[in-house]
């Protein structure tokens, strides 16, 4: 069986290479994180007041994929959400999104429309733990050590408002309720 992180590799390569690019970019494209880089992430998350940051690694909304670092420290309250949104032109706008465990460790709490925890899927990055969320599955993440850093992949472009639909039966991002369902998930 081929190496994870090489079939992650090809599959990133195939949709950079499908990006609606004008020309091939240069070599100053590439981007380039390591740990030193990490360490200053996990400052800025625990100083946010969400205890989470992300750093973008496309270069800008507009592309067809999206790649990120999405640092979450424990405690951090990310609203359950789907990536479908039913526009009222009938549009839908539909969004998978993959995530590689690359240090500690965390959950992803898949949710029944109602609202009921279907599925809990651990991610551990000594596992080299990896997932891919279809669009329409409703899901949040919970951070279960100190830190918990994904790389993720996700469908672009972003627009406000047109990424995804928070579920109606919890709490809001910023809600301070949100904190005793991120304490319930995290024993899951």
């Amino acid at each position: 069986m081929d190496n994870p992180w090489a079939i992650f590799l090809r599959v990133y390569a195939y949709f950079y290479s499908m990006s609606n690019h004008k020309q091939k970019p240069g070599p100053e494209a590439v981007v380039v994180r390591n740990k030193s880089e990490l360490i200053k992430l996990k400052a800025e998350a625990i100083n946010n007041v969400r205890r989470r940051t992300l750093q973008m690694l496309h270069s800008s909304h507009a592309e067809e994929l999206h790649s990120m670092i999405n640092v979450f420290s424990k405690g951090t309250y990310a609203a359950p959400h789907v990536h479908w949104i039913e526009k009222h032109n009938n549009e839908i706008i539909k969004k998978g999104e993959s995530f590689i465990a690359i240090e500690g460790t965390g959950k992803i709490i898949l949710f029944s429309p109602e609202g009921k925890v279907e599925r809990v899927i651990e991610l551990n990055a000594e596992e080299k733990t990896m997932v891919w969320i279809p669009a329409g599955v409703w899901h949040t993440v919970v951070c279960t050590s100190d830190y918990f850093i994904v790389f993720e992949n996700k469908t672009g472009p972003w627009v406000e408002g047109e990424d995804k639909l928070f579920h109606p039966a919890f709490p809001g991002e910023g809600d301070p309720a949100g904190v005793q369902f991120v304490k319930e998930w995290e024993v899951l």
